[in-house]
């Protein structure tokens, strides 16, 4: 055991103490080596002239930083007021559409653009005479609709009616007209549409009795049906000259005027508002006997008629031509 232990004693024997110092002393100039290549470079100082500092004004000087005013204001220099007139895009409402209305004069009636003559005739209904265009002739700047005492196709009398060859729908109807007076006429201007045209029976009316012009009628149909027609006294003879008339057509209602001012309106809520678009009629005419006990005894003077001077209409939201527009009350 003990022979092991020094044999393993001699192997492991320390090195000459000369060698640790030399050690010692490389390792200390690797180390101020490495300081020395760390340590930055001075920059060789580099001669300048002197030279006075330079005057400079403000007029020399960077402009300085301003907020860009918006692109439709012109650049206005300091201590000058912008001009009145400066390009500023002034914000206005939008126009509204001009178009799907419609606005006649009625000055060729039988040449209008908007408006035909009826032609047919009115065997096993209420009217008193079949429609025929020789009753309607151009007349004071307008159309002149009669109702003659001449028997053709079987009824005693012929009449007059215009209608239009489109149908319309929500909107303002405008006419200036001027009944016919005698008893036993009747003068109407209205929005119908029925059998006749493949539809149920819908239909808004103004209507006159020549017997007495001094009261307006108005009336509406949903499917045949009438709901609340109403008549109203007015302050004139319609008969006198024409006047503006009226009805405003929206899906909650239907408002009648005269010469401008709301007279009647639907009460909310009616079921009985016509909703189907119609067809603009306006004509002049006498019925049958049984309908004597409404428009009177047909007691009226061959010839006897009524003169519409202008139609329009014009849709919800829209600004198309009306014959309000050129018109004066009284």
């Amino acid at each position: 055991m003990s022979h092991d232990v020094q044999h393993n004693t001699a192997a492991w024997r320390r090195p000459d103490e000369g060698a640790d110092a030399l050690v010692a002393v490389s390792w200390l100039a690797v180390l101020v080596l490495a300081l020395l290549m760390l340590r930055p470079t001075e920059l060789p100082q580099v001669s300048r002239p002197e030279t006075a500092p330079a005057n400079i004004t403000v007029a020399e000087s960077a402009p300085a930083m301003v907020k860009a005013a918006p692109d439709f204001y012109p650049w206005v220099r300091p201590a000058e007021p912008a001009p009145t007139t400066a390009r500023v895009r002034l914000w206005s409402q939008p126009a509204k559409p001009n178009r799907g209305g419609f606005f006649t004069r009625l000055n060729a009636p039988l040449q209008d653009h908007v408006f035909s003559a009826s032609s047919h005739g009115n065997a096993d209904s209420f009217y008193g005479g079949d429609w025929v265009a020789e009753n309607i002739a151009s007349r004071n700047g307008g159309a002149f609709l009669e109702v003659r005492r001449e028997a053709r196709g079987g009824l005693p009398y012929t009449a007059a009616e215009m209608q239009s060859s489109g149908k319309f729908h929500y909107g303002r109807y405008e006419t200036i007209m001027q009944p016919a007076r005698g008893s036993g006429l009747v003068s109407a201007f209205f929005t119908y549409t029925g059998p006749w045209f493949g539809d149920p029976h819908d239909e808004i009316d103004i209507e006159f009795l020549g017997s007495d012009t001094t009261r307006i009628h108005f009336n509406y149909f949903r499917n045949g049906k009438t709901s609340q027609p109403a008549t109203f006294d007015l302050p004139f003879d319609a008969a006198s000259r024409p006047r503006l008339y009226a009805f405003e057509r929206r899906p909650d209602g239907v408002t009648w005027f005269v010469e401008g001012v709301p007279v009647y309106a639907t009460e909310t809520g009616d079921p009985g508002v016509p909703v189907a678009p119609g067809k603009v009629m306006f004509s002049a005419w006498t019925g049958i006997r049984q309908m004597a006990g409404w428009h009177g005894p047909p007691l009226f003077r061959d010839g006897s008629g009524a003169q519409f001077s202008c139609v329009s209409f014009t849709p919800v939201g829209h600004d198309t031509p009306k014959c309000s527009d050129s018109y004066t009350p009284g």
